[in-house]
């Protein structure tokens, strides 16, 4: 397959700078028609009620459980660290917290 050729633009020259230029405001106008039609297809979907992005990990139960569970921690002063813990069930640091771990040892 052949290569087009690249795009020799000598800046040096007025001709140049100009071409520079040109392509430069090219590629602006470009990217302000995208934004603005996004921004307007963001508006349309908002109008016919759609909502973007990511959904919510937790509903207002969960949220609530995880401050009442944090402050109960913050107030007890304990911190749930490898170190803290005892040596026969105590899982490495490298190990991700996912709840499903089994100790295989």
């Amino acid at each position: 397959m052949r290569r087009p050729r690249p795009i020799i633009l000598r800046t040096s020259t007025p001709t140049g700078r100009r071409q520079f230029h040109m392509f430069g405001a090219f590629d602006e106008f470009l990217r302000e028609l995208i934004v603005e039609g996004t921004l307007e297809g963001l508006a349309s979907a908002r109008a016919r009620g759609r909502v973007g992005g990511r959904p919510r990990a937790l509903d207002a139960d969960g949220v609530e459980l995880a401050r009442a569970l944090y402050e109960m921690n913050t107030k007890t002063g304990s911190v749930n660290t490898p170190s803290s813990r005892s040596g026969t069930d105590s899982v490495s640091a490298a190990q991700p917290s996912t709840g499903t771990y089994v100790d295989r040892s």
